[in-house]
């Protein structure tokens, strides 16, 4: 009998099955706090069985608009018993190589199995795969839903070889080949992170880049570790202690290890911008993906392919594959900016052609035709003007060319991608690589953890005027910007230790000359043009400034805006941030934590329309 479970305890939603020969019982989802989860059961050779369907379904939280079409994207419903095959096949792939007894120190390549998986032989040894008993089959003895993430699902396997995988399945919120893309990319590039650079990162034995092979969905199977989120150790609003050292101590405990990976991964210069992948998974004839390497295993075992970064896939459905693929690189390694007015060029493209499924009445999701076309002008502008962002030949600043170089950038540097496995928090494993990619550091933002684009205050008696008059809910709001600020500083200053000849990326004006770019790839509704307009102006306004310091490549700012135009602009920015703030969850495009939606449903603040979409009641 086979039995899985769902509950939510300490605000973290879990789901259990524990796997017999033969019967499958499954617990069905509950979304209230609860130590005895309600139990059902199913036969492991009944795939078809309803009652599995609760273990596959979304329940971290729902949408106030379009609920039921967002859980089904985020629906991971795999077959147990493929997986079981699946695993079963790195055992007796691990097996076969033991009986070869290869006693060289060449590493092996990826294996393209006739299954349409992925394997990695030397992660398939003992040491790190457990051991199965003399004619001893393979079992899955237990399995848990562990994690319900923005991008993927997590679950935890446990066999009867002694040891745990973590089977990561993406949602199906982006196209079928842009989920390929990714986990092709990222497995190779949590490959070069162990290989190459020896970041400490969950082994991987092997992966689907699509739903062809047994498991029946886009999987990552890798190696499960025991520890603690790091972001349980971060306190990004900890008050200065009295002796100024303790609450440095306490902050840098989180900054420091993630500093230290982004060192790493920025200390290979590469030959191209893109992303990484297997040598197998780029076709084209491509240069190596970086220069001197002495390991001949490793000299040809990645290459630079498309950029996988979320911003180049994200809601591009409107366009064909094809024309999508055309913008997403790899670019020359003396082209830095290239991707940048490839990336304007596509978000223009895919505005214009959603604009043309609107006006044809076959839009999947209607958008107000004045929004999509101001879209496409603003992306439009980002083009016209990213070969001029930066005067890559300057001498002013320091270490120009270092900052222009291709360097690995991990999109999500977080405390809450850190495993730390000891109590001293000196072994910690980063986790997650999806949507890394390989762009100029001159390009690469703070991490979303610490960045901080608000008023900088650095001492609060000092740079607030009368601070001791204030009220008390002054200062708190002065409090709040004066650590920010710290936390911001504390990151740059970690740069600064483990990077020296990089530090130029975080003064000011290099961050200000960024701005549309990032602004572009940080966007996250369709209103946010006017954040990719608000960039520009500002720009406008410092522009004859840069370019008598020689910052930027043109004496005269290249775009035009009327006053009617900046006018305009103000007055639907205001709007914009007006409506933001009638909207309590606009920050999460409408999700809403289960137990909270759940809450506020019983307390009649969220009511639900004739169309099943929700809207919050006004007091």
């Amino acid at each position: 009998m086979l039995q899985l479970r769902s509950s939510l305890k300490a605000q973290t939603r879990r789901s259990a099955a524990a796997l017999c020969p033969a019967r499958f019982p499954i617990i069905s989802s509950v979304r209230h706090i609860s130590d005895s989860p309600k139990e059902v059961f199913t036969k492991l050779s009944d795939e078809n069985d309803p009652q599995r369907d609760a273990f596959f379904r979304y329940s971290w939280g729902s949408w106030i608009k379009n609920d039921h079409a967002e859980k089904e994207k985020r629906t991971t419903k795999f077959s147990i018993e493929g997986l079981t095959d699946v695993i079963s096949n790195l055992y007796a792939q691990s097996t076969a190589a033991a009986k070869a007894n290869n006693t060289t120190d060449d590493i092996p390549g990826p294996s393209y199995n006739q299954n349409l998986t992925v394997s990695l032989p030397h992660n398939l040894v003992k040491s790190k795969l457990g051991s199965l008993k003399p004619n001893e089959a393979l079992k899955v003895t237990a399995m848990a839903s562990i994690h319900e993430g923005r991008h993927h699902r997590i679950y935890k396997v446990d066999t009867n070889a002694g040891k745990s995988f973590v089977l990561r399945i993406p949602y199906a919120t982006i196209n079928e080949s842009a989920i390929s893309y990714r986990l092709k990319s990222e497995v190779a590039t949590i490959d070069f992170a162990d290989l190459k650079l020896g970041l400490k990162v969950p082994t991987v034995y092997c992966y689907g880049a699509n739903a062809l092979n047994p498991v029946r969905q886009p999987f990552i199977l890798q190696e499960y570790i025991e520890g603690r989120l790091l972001m349980r150790d971060w306190t990004p609003l900890e008050d200065d202690s009295a002796d100024k050292t303790t609450h440095l101590d306490k902050l840098n405990k989180v900054i420091d290890p993630l500093s230290q990976f982004q060192a790493k991964m920025l200390s290979v210069p590469f030959n191209q911008f893109g992303s990484l992948y297997f040598a197998k998974d780029v076709p084209e004839v491509t240069d190596l993906a970086y220069d001197g390497e002495a390991n001949k295993s490793l000299a040809h075992r990645w290459r630079i392919g498309p950029s996988t970064e979320r911003c180049f896939w994200r809601q591009k459905s409107a366009l064909p594959l094809e024309q999508v693929k055309k913008f997403t690189g790899p670019w020359p390694r003396d082209q830095p900016m290239a991707m940048v007015k490839d990336l304007a060029k596509l978000e223009a493209d895919n505005a214009r052609a959603r604009l043309a499924l609107q006006q044809a009445d076959a839009s999947p999701t209607p958008v107000d035709e004045s929004v999509l076309r101001e879209q496409a002008r603003a992306f439009e502008n980002v083009a016209k003007i990213s070969g001029l962002l930066y005067n890559v030949n300057s001498n002013v600043v320091p270490n120009m060319a270092e900052l222009l170089k291709p360097r690995l950038h991990h999109p999500d540097l977080d405390p809450m991608n850190v495993l730390v496995t000891d109590q001293e928090g000196s072994t910690s494993f980063l986790l997650d690589f999806e949507n890394t990619s390989i762009k100029p550091f001159i390009l690469q933002n703070a991490p979303q953890f610490v960045a901080y684009d608000g008023p900088k205050i650095y001492n609060l008696e000092e740079d607030v005027e009368n601070y001791t008059e204030l009220s008390e809910a002054e200062k708190v709001q002065y409090q709040f910007m004066y650590k920010r600020t710290r936390n911001q500083h504390l990151w740059e200053s970690a740069l600064n230790k483990n990077c020296k000849t990089l530090i130029s990326a975080v003064a000011p004006p290099i961050k200000l000359l960024r701005t549309p770019y990032v602004t572009c790839v940080e966007r996250k509704s369709d209103a946010e043009y006017l954040l990719i307009d608000e960039s520009l102006i500002q720009l406008r306004e410092v522009w004859e400034v840069f370019a008598k310091n020689k910052l930027v490549s043109s004496a005269k700012f290249p775009l035009e805006f009327s006053e009617e135009q900046v006018e305009k602009h103000a007055a639907d920015l205001n709007a914009f941030h007006e409506k933001l703030i009638q909207s309590p969850f606009a920050a999460t495009q409408g999700w809403i934590p289960q137990d909270m939606f759940d809450n506020l449903l019983k307390a009649g603040i969220l009511v639900k329309d004739p169309q099943g979409d929700y809207t919050i009641k006004q007091q």
